[in-house]
């Protein structure tokens, strides 16, 4: 019969359900449940001096990671979690740019010196400070906005007879609409 009710079964009284975030925690063994990710961080409150010690150097980040045994990627996750490397780091790239500063003013004096690759250099460790900026504004009369103005022009040269003079009735018919 289809929609006869189940057997009942004969023994112990069904359990009620466990709630569903219980059955959940049950049913994965402990060994397939997520662990904390990723590694232990190697972060050491002492890596603060070993890139102020590289940046006085004029080490790059590049140079500051390899000086610490991690990614340059590492650092800027440091600097965001650790307001004391995050300060460390702040005066680790002062102290390489004045490092390369100082390099180009010895350089001034000296006998033999590239001052465009300096420049290059400069330009690319410290955009902030030594890239030259542009800045073309355009303006219209009295410095207001730009006034355009579009005029078409109908060459009629080509146009037959009869198709200039139905150009011309249409012009006139839109000149008196005005």
């Amino acid at each position: 019969m289809p929609n006869s009710p189940a057997p009942k079964r004969k023994g112990k009284p069904a359990k009620p359900a466990a709630p569903a975030a219980a059955v959940k925690a049950k049913a994965v063994p402990k060994a397939f449940q997520k662990a904390k990710e990723g590694r232990p961080s190697k972060y050491d409150p002492r890596f603060c001096q070993v890139v102020i010690d590289v940046g006085t150097l004029g080490g790059s980040m590049v140079a500051m990671a390899e000086a610490c045994d991690v990614l340059r990627a590492t650092l800027y996750d440091w600097a965001d979690q650790h307001p004391e490397f995050s300060a460390a780091l702040g005066r680790a790239k002062q102290a390489e740019q004045m490092f390369w500063e100082n390099m180009g003013i010895k350089g001034i004096h000296a006998d033999r010196f590239n001052a465009m690759v300096w420049k290059t250099s400069m330009q690319a460790r410290f955009r902030e400070d030594y890239t030259e900026r542009k800045v073309q504004e355009v303006t219209g009369k009295d410095g207001g906005a730009i006034q355009t103005e579009v005029k078409t022009t109908i060459d009629a040269t080509a146009l037959a007879p009869e198709a200039r003079a139905a150009l011309r009735a249409a012009l006139k018919a839109a000149k008196s609409d005005e």
